[in-house]
């Protein structure tokens, strides 16, 4: 069963954020098939499961108070282990159920492979063990940045990736800035277009104020700072924060 929960928008023009849980139901006694769990390459943390568990067919509810710790090795060799210890956000208890979340180091690389779940004391003993079986599918773009990229990503790592300011030859000021997206040379991404056309236009603008100063305005998505020195030269400041 697939349960979509929306959370209220921060802002109106603000996609709304929402999670998808998958319930399952493991048996810590009966021998069952492993449940697999679907997701696609490059999910982030959308995706929740909650395991119901049973023992000898009857629910069993999980203390609150319950370690729960969770593993797997990807296919490229690479381990991941979260707990509720260090990280309940990703992984708690609610209602008697396990909840683990999907987390984008999990579907980084594509394949089939299993996760151990396991019930924890406070001094370390197994309370109780169970698997899954994640599959992730294949997205049909490589470049996981690119795949899921939101116009806020492609900002903020334009204004992380500032370089350098230059003034050209025809008075043209100009931002240099490595985003770190990798977009292949002869690509397209509206997204990135879309940034860099409201770079352009909204990154400083210039006027006079009532006491004759020069005042510069600048969009504030890239912490820039501008100021004069004392011999007139302009300065930019940036990446401050």
């Amino acid at each position: 069963m697939v349960q979509t929960a929306e959370e209220p928008a921060q802002e109106a023009l603000v996609t709304k954020s929402f999670t998808v849980f998958q319930d399952v139901e493991l048996s810590f006694t009966e021998n069952l098939i492993p449940t697999h769990i679907p997701v696609k390459q490059y999910d982030n943390q959308a995706r929740k499961v909650r395991c119901r568990l049973y023992q000898n067919s009857v629910e069993y509810k999980v203390s609150k108070d319950t370690i729960v710790s969770y593993s797997a090795t990807r296919p490229d060799g690479a381990v991941f282990q979260y707990s509720s210890e260090t990280r309940p956000n990703l992984v708690f208890v609610d209602d008697g159920a396990v909840i683990l979340t999907v987390t984008s180091f999990m579907t980084e690389v594509y394949g089939r492979f299993p996760i151990d779940i396991y019930l924890l004391s406070d001094e370390g003993d197994v309370i109780g063990s169970f698997s899954l079986v994640l599959t992730v599918a294949r997205a049909a773009v490589m470049n996981g940045k690119i795949a899921t990229l939101t116009y806020k990503h492609a900002l903020n790592a334009a204004a992380k990736g500032i370089l350098e300011f230059l003034i050209t030859d025809d008075g043209y000021l100009v931002m240099r800035s490595d985003d770190k997206l990798g977009l292949a040379q002869g690509s397209v991404s509206s997204t990135i277009d879309k940034v860099a056309k409201d770079i352009e236009e909204g990154m400083v603008t210039s006027s006079i104020n009532m006491d004759g100063h020069l005042v510069f305005t600048t969009w504030d998505e890239l912490g820039l700072i501008f100021e004069m020195d004392d011999e007139g030269h302009l300065i930019v400041r940036y990446n401050e924060a």
